[in-house]
């Protein structure tokens, strides 16, 4: 067949396909529409509010509180013990034909802030993040409509499982950004977002020093795409470009990361199914990058399996985060409690790179009680070298829609003869009540 035919058909085959079939606006905007739903207190508390002119009791109560205790102790190092209690309140409006605004405010108070170390330099004692904070934690404008949204000012981002962008939800203070967000899904079966990033606030608060703890002058660029027209879960593909600055913290984490996953549940019958997730990526240099690092090229694999009965979940995984022995792949914005261990030991990601291979658990129990956690085993990516062993627990209840507890356990054994970074032992309990509306 000749290209001209073959062009001829394709022609053809795009021509005959209609637009309304590709393309879905969805409706205009209303006048007036109310903001998503809080909870059925927030929804009681905004009734005050029903007969003023402006539908106020259409937009959402903002307040999220949470009173949190931790130990933290490492070989060798000093053990501390932190109590904070971070409150955010705020507002978000109704929509105006399609059009809103939230406001929030956030406040941590270190009730003990003299007696442990809350940011680097760690002075022989084991950091514990959560630093005394009074912030504007989020402020944007934005609007919804025609099955799009635009956001513009500082606001949470976290795009598919949180690994390479997340507000790290873990800790007090969120990891907020100034940025516009712009994400459709006016094509058919397509979800398309592209967020730039001016300002990256860090979870270390307003009063860190040195300011590159506390905020990153950033010029990132982030393009994240899902498809979602096969019969079981969706495919998706992201492209992070991240300037972090030119001190030494954003030249390690300055890097363009790119990537493709699948993620699904496989369903057996009515209560058994197998959720899987595959990923690929990879991580190289750009020209904001530490020209002491040179030229890189590192891989990232993540490969998780399980079995689900009604709510009860067991799950294996495997991830690798490469590394040439100077710099490994970084992951400077994303999430690390939720995946290399509550422990917390590998923050920054090894020069040789890590791998994890993990199982991982979720129970209901009875009295409205939930156990999870994980069992992982830590290498070199490199050289295939053990850091060590971790088990992490956990246990939590909700008392009602607004209100729970949890309680956290992790302890990292350390393997005898690696660095001091990796070799201690690290053992970390935290107790905490959270509420919100």
């Amino acid at each position: 067949m000749s290209k001209r035919v073959l062009w001829l058909y394709l022609t053809l085959a795009l021509c005959s396909l209609r637009a309304v079939d590709i393309i879905v606006l969805g409706q205009a905007p209303a006048e007036w529409d109310a903001a998503p739903q809080g909870t059925a207190l927030g929804q009681e508390a905004l009734n005050y509010f029903s007969n003023e002119p402006i539908p106020l009791d259409q937009g959402r109560i903002l307040l999220d509180s949470r009173i949190r205790y931790q130990h933290s102790a490492q070989q060798g190092l000093q053990a501390d013990q932190a109590f904070t209690w971070r409150t955010r309140v705020g507002y978000e409006t109704p929509r105006y034909y399609g059009f809103y605004g939230l406001g929030e405010f956030e406040n941590t108070w270190a009730m003990n802030l003299s007696d442990y170390q809350s940011n680097p330099p760690a002075n022989g004692r084991k950091v514990i993040r959560d630093p005394r904070n009074n912030q504007l934690n989020r402020l944007f404008l934005g609007y919804s409509g025609y099955n799009s949204e635009f956001k513009g000012g500082r606001q949470t981002i976290a795009f598919d499982n949180h690994r390479f962008v997340s507000p790290t939800y873990w800790r007090q203070n969120d990891r907020t950004l100034d940025a516009v967000w712009v994400n459709t899904e006016a094509v058919k079966d397509l979800w398309l977002s592209y967020v730039y990033n001016w300002q990256v606030n860090t979870p270390s608060g307003v009063y860190a020093e040195p300011v590159f703890l506390s905020r990153l002058i950033s010029r990132n660029h982030f393009v994240n795409v899902h498809y979602e027209g096969l019969p079981v879960g969706q495919l998706g593909a992201y492209f992070y470009y991240l300037d972090l600055g030119g001190n030494a913290s954003g030249q390690l984490g300055s890097a363009t990361t790119s990537g493709l996953f699948y993620e699904g549940e496989l369903a057996v019958d009515n209560h058994w199914s197998v959720p899987v997730r595959v990923e690929y990526a990879f991580q190289v240099d750009n020209s904001a990058s530490g020209a002491q690092y040179g030229n890189f090229w590192e891989n990232y694999w993540h490969v998780t399996a399980g079995a689900k009965y009604r709510k009860y979940l067991l799950q294996l995984g495997f991830e690798n985060l490469g590394g040439n022995g100077t710099r490994g792949l970084q992951i400077p914005i994303g999430a690390k409690h939720k995946f290399d261990g509550w422990a917390g030991v590998f923050s920054v990601t090894p020069p040789g790179g890590l791998r994890d291979y993990y199982l991982q658990w979720n129970a209901p129990l009875p009295y409205a009680f939930e156990c999870f956690g994980g069992l992982h085993y830590f290498t070199n990516a490199q050289d295939g070298t053990t850091f060590g062993k971790e088990i992490d627990i956990g246990l939590s209840r909700h008392f009602s829609e607004n209100l729970s507890a949890l309680l956290e356990f992790a302890y990292y054994d350390g393997q005898d003869g690696a660095s001091i970074l990796y070799g201690a032992n690290v053992t970390q309990v935290w107790v905490s009540m959270h509420f919100h509306l």
